[in-house]
């Protein structure tokens, strides 16, 4: 009796390395990501072991494409709530409450965010300082400098949430206010030192 046809049907490659990335999130999400093996991975996603070396080469490289896949998800969601023709006030608000809404909207992303974002992986760092150029560059500043202060806005944003989310004393709205009140206070001083903030910029928004 002949046997039936059981050819798998081959996934776009790049289909399949996302399958990977979003069960290598899950996990890393529910588990502390040193604790995680590429064995269970490879299970996870329905593929082998060697595969997952074949799309990313060691474990450095899969943390670097989960990281930029939470770190996606972020920016559209702040893509999302800013409104390009606002003035720089308000959309400084919407970015803080952007990542606020995000951290609690996903708690287990946003913590995995905090681990991944610690890599030393050149496609991390290479994302997070594109990242930076393009927000500060939404602000009105460029170069290094600019870049040094989105880091600096985009730390303390990171920090403060994470610091907020392990007991949530404080109010969400309250806190949004509090960190708004800090930055602005800070950013709107730097014209002072030749950094303009734009009052309107056509077709603004940040990179997804």
């Amino acid at each position: 009796m002949q046997q039936p046809d059981r050819t798998r049907t081959r996934l776009d490659p790049e289909v399949r390395r996302g399958q990977i990335v979003e069960a290598a999130a899950r996990l890393f999400s529910e588990r502390d990501p040193a604790g995680v093996t590429f064995e269970e991975i490879a299970e996870a996603a329905g593929v082998s072991r060697a595969l997952l070396y074949n799309y990313f080469g060691d474990r450095g490289g899969l943390l670097a494409a989960v990281y930029l896949h939470t770190f996606a998800e972020l920016n559209r969601q702040l893509n999302r709530t800013i409104d390009p023709a606002a003035g720089p006030e308000e959309r400084l608000r919407a970015i803080v409450r952007g990542y606020l809404q995000f951290a609690v909207d996903n708690a287990s992303t946003w913590r995995l965010l905090q681990v991944t974002a610690a890599v030393g992986h050149p496609a991390v760092q290479a994302a997070r300082q594109r990242h930076m150029e393009r927000l500060a560059a939404a602000w009105g500043a460029t170069g290094a400098e600019g870049r040094t202060l989105a880091f600096g806005v985009v730390g303390l944003l990171e920090s403060a949430t994470f610091d907020w989310l392990r007991e949530r004393q404080t109010d969400i709205e309250r806190l949004g206010t509090l960190l708004y009140d800090l930055i602005w206070t800070g950013l709107s001083s730097l014209e002072r030192h030749g950094i303009a903030l734009p009052v309107h910029r056509e077709r603004e928004s940040l990179p997804t």
